[in-house]
């Protein structure tokens, strides 16, 4: 039985496809100007939020809908939508707290949405200048009718085509998720009756709120899924050596007995070409990778996903994808789509022991006993779990979608978010 290939394809035709992968790519420098910036992505540490409408409320906080107490930020990405004409960032928190685990309500994202002048200014005469070049090659046309081309025809790919990468950054950036540079002259004088109003600053939120520390940056890569027929002589490269402990948690997990579904997860996971550190995925407007068939979220997803196939049959995934029961946007109505999902690897990066309120990271020391404190820990962990007791765990999810607004309203709003939660599978016999 083959895993799922993406989006249906065959798989001889794994390759490039529209996913970014995201990787940790060393700490933020607390004094960094980038650790105060809505247009920096990163792990852990604390969320930026722009400078919002007046409408806006930036809140003091995120709390968990369980516990209700302040929840550590788990990702902040930027992310302005290629064409569009709004700073975007989207921020998720997950509630540390071992009671919390695996209950609604313990995880949760919003979105950011600002009007960036310069992105507009650039559709517009990215608009005018398609317009202008249509109008002139209908005139040709005119005078000799069997001139006309298509491309004098308006084309919406054409007329909102972006000068702006994705993530709003050069793609010779070493950080594709960093802040933009900025292409404004002086000379310039933007259109007031198109500004919105908006406070002045953007605001950090601070210490005392629970942090994992140090904050990370996040650099991003084309997923690129190396053929099966070359996977072997690949695993013999630099991979293996650079994957290292990460290899082996997939492996492990593959060995718990799984469905079709999980093996497809793991294996997507595994098989990316320098992947193996990913910890969020990035794809707008494309289709979520599902943890197992056995989680609600998944067959609420992808209904039928859990139903055997044939021996030589492969998992079809994007036949069965019905994102249809996905609530719309609660701020301007829209339709919400998928925008980006967490994978477990965050999980072993963003550990308990990280946890700050201070602001700094945690003095860890590691003793020669270190295994048998380690065991130690987790006995007292699973007895909190057992007593309802308000201890700080490691997460518990296997993945974390986020689905956001598709207009990508203006505003400060809370976005949609399932998660599949760690399941339990029999061993393999």
């Amino acid at each position: 039985m083959s895993p799922s290939s993406p989006a249906g394809s065959s798989s001889s035709s794994l390759a490039y496809t529209n996913v970014l992968l995201a990787l940790p790519d060393g700490p933020v420098p607390a004094s960094a100007s980038d650790s105060k910036s809505h247009c920096t992505s990163l792990i852990g540490g604390y969320p930026t939020f722009p400078p919002l409408p007046a409408s806006a409320k930036v809140p003091k906080d995120v709390r968990c809908g369980i516990c209700h107490e302040p929840m550590p930020l788990l990702a902040q990405v930027y992310c302005p939508p290629e064409g569009g004409e709004n700073d975007r960032t989207v921020y998720v928190w997950a509630c540390a707290r071992v009671k919390c685990q695996k209950r609604d309500g313990s995880i949760r994202a919003f979105r950011a949405s600002i009007r960036n002048d310069e992105y507009v200014r650039d559709v517009e005469e990215k608009r005018a200048a398609a317009e202008k070049e249509a109008a002139e090659e209908r005139e040709r046309a005119r005078k000799n009718p069997f001139t006309l081309s298509s491309d004098a025809q308006p084309n919406g790919s054409t007329l909102f085509g972006s000068a702006q990468p994705l993530f709003g950054a050069a793609s010779s950036s070493p950080n594709p998720f960093a802040a933009p540079a900025s292409s404004l002259s002086s000379s310039v004088t933007p259109d007031i009756s198109k500004l919105s109003i908006a406070s002045s600053s953007s605001t950090t939120l601070e210490p005392p709120l629970p942090a994992y520390q140090p904050a990370q940056y996040l650099s991003t890569i084309e997923e690129y899924l190396i053929p099966p027929d070359e996977m072997d002589v690949e695993s013999d490269g630099e991979d293996d050596e650079e994957g290292g402990a990460d290899d082996d948690n997939l492996e492990k997990m593959l060995n718990k007995g799984a469905d079709e579904v999980f093996d497809g997860f793991v294996r997507r996971l595994e098989g990316a070409d320098g992947g193996a550190k990913q910890v969020l995925r990035y794809e707008l407007g494309g289709m979520p990778l599902p943890y197992s068939s056995a989680t609600p979220l998944c067959r609420k997803l992808f209904p039928g996903a859990e139903k055997p196939v044939g021996k030589d049959e492969e998992l079809d995934l994007s036949s069965l994808y019905n994102p249809s029961s996905i609530p719309a946007c609660g701020q301007c109505g829209s339709k919400r789509t998928f925008e980006l999902q967490l994978v477990p690897t965050l999980i072993s990066v963003l550990q308990p022991s990280s946890l700050s309120t201070n602001g700094e990271a945690p003095k860890i020391t590691k003793g020669a006993n270190s295994e048998a404190e380690r065991k130690k820990e987790l006995a007292r962990l699973a007895a909190a779990a057992t007593e309802g007791a308000d201890e700080n765990g490691e997460m518990e999810w296997g993945t974390v979608m986020v689905f956001g607004c598709e207009k990508d309203c203006v505003g400060f709003t809370e976005e949609w978010v399932g998660v599949e939660w760690e399941v339990s599978f029999e061993p393999v016999q």
